[in-house]
This record gives C-alpha cells, sequence and structure tokens, in this order.
C-alpha cells in the first residue's frame, strides 16, 4: 500500500493505521512483535497514561514467570491492537506517538513524512546518536539517488502530467525524504552555528 496517492483522503489515523499495516504485510515483523513493541514504546514515553489505561508491561510480567498473567495480559492486548489495525475501534489521540515509534526505521520515516506533508511540513527527525551528521548526509546523498532515479520517469518528456500518474506516489515519497534529511542537516548545521556566536539553537518548523 502507498499512501502517497490517498493523501488527502485519509484521515491521520488512517495513515498510522496504513503504515502499520503495510510494514506488518512487507517485513518479518507480526502484528504480536508490533503489539509488544507498542507497549513498550507506550510505557517508555508515557509511563503514566500507560499504567492509567492498563497497558501491559511485557518485560515486568516476563520477570515475574507467571505464565498464566502473561498470556491473559498478552491474549486482551493483542485484541486491543487488532481492532486498532482493523480500523473496528478508533485510534485513541494518547497512543498516535507511541504508535509511530513502534514503526520499524523505514516506515516510520514514511509515516512522519506522511503526515507532516498533510500540513505543508518536513518530518524531521528527532537527534540521537543515529543523526550523526556523516549518517545523515549519506542517507540523504542516498535518498536523493532515490528521489533522481524515480524523478528520471516523471520528467522524461518534460512536464508533470496524468501520464506520469503511476509514478507519482514514489516520486513524492522520495522527494519527502530528501526534504526530511536536508533539513535534518540544515538543522544541526544552524544549531552548532548558533552555539558557537552564543544563540539560541533554532527551534523553527521546516515549512
Amino acid at each position: 500500500m502507498n499512501t502517497s496517492s490517498l493523501r488527502h483522503s485519509f484521515s491521520r489515523d488512517q495513515v498510522l493505521i496504513a503504515h502499520a499495516v503495510e510494514m506488518i504485510a512487507r517485513t518479518s515483523l507480526s502484528q504480536d512483535d508490533f503489539a509488544e513493541e507498542l507497549s513498550k514504546q507506550i510505557h517508555l514515553s508515557i509511563p503514566e497514561k500507560a499504567r492509567a489505561k492498563e497497558v501491559p508491561d511485557f518485560t515486568a510480567l516476563a520477570a515475574t514467570s507467571d505464565t498464566s498473567a502473561f498470556l491473559k495480559a498478552s491474549g486482551s492486548w493483542l485484541r486491543k491492537v487488532n481492532r486498532w489495525l482493523s480500523g473496528e475501534v478508533e485510534l485513541a489521540s494518547w497512543i498516535e506517538e507511541a504508535w509511530v515509534l513502534a514503526l520499524d526505521a523505514e516506515h516510520q520515516e514514511r509515516c512522519i513524512n506522511e503526515l507532516a506533508s498533510r500540513h505543508g511540513l518536513i518530518g524531521a527527525r528527532a537527534s540521537s546518536a543515529e543523526a550523526a551528521p556523516v549518517t545523515a548526509f549519506a542517507q540523504f546523498v542516498t535518498r536523493m539517488g532515490h528521489a533522481t532515479e524515480a524523478g528520471s520517469s516523471v520528467l522524461a518528456d518534460g512536464v508533470i502530467d496524468a501520464a506520469d500518474l503511476p509514478h507519482l506516489p514514489g516520486f513524492i515519497d522520495n522527494l519527502l525524504a530528501v526534504e526530511s534529511r536536508a533539513h535534518e542537516l540544515r538543522r544541526q548545521a544552524e544549531n552548532e552555528l548558533a552555539r558557537h556566536r552564543g544563540e539560541k539553537p533554532s527551534l523553527r518548523v521546516a515549512g
């Protein structure tokens, strides 16, 4: 499933669900794996809410060696996640951030870009060890190559028109990835420059 072609008709929760369903269908990760990772991310990002909503902590349950309690909690949680994935139950707003974090790296980036683009923004990633400048630049170059390859098909005749419709979703996805990495690098450079000038780091949202 490529949600780019449906960007303006999908609601926010449908975009979140679409990327999770696609990840489960196209990778070795199962629905159970996603449900367990979702539980983990909820406890890490909003522990108070996790306790209030009785989201099972599988790490803690496994440590107790109480097999019965583990199976009961996991069964109930899996049914709840399945209802979210199927659209049977509306995805709660408090779970959205953890939902994105529970996706693998590729689908997480695409989901963030998809959501950001709905508001004319760029889906910048949070800084982390993985976001080292050299790594970010290598990923920028790689995504630029993918965008160039996709764009060569779209722009072969010098225009973007109805004949290009089959290629546009992939082209858009690649351009969003390039924009995201470019913004990540620009922000790191701006913040370092500001630090040496004694200024506050940039908090601007790309648009």
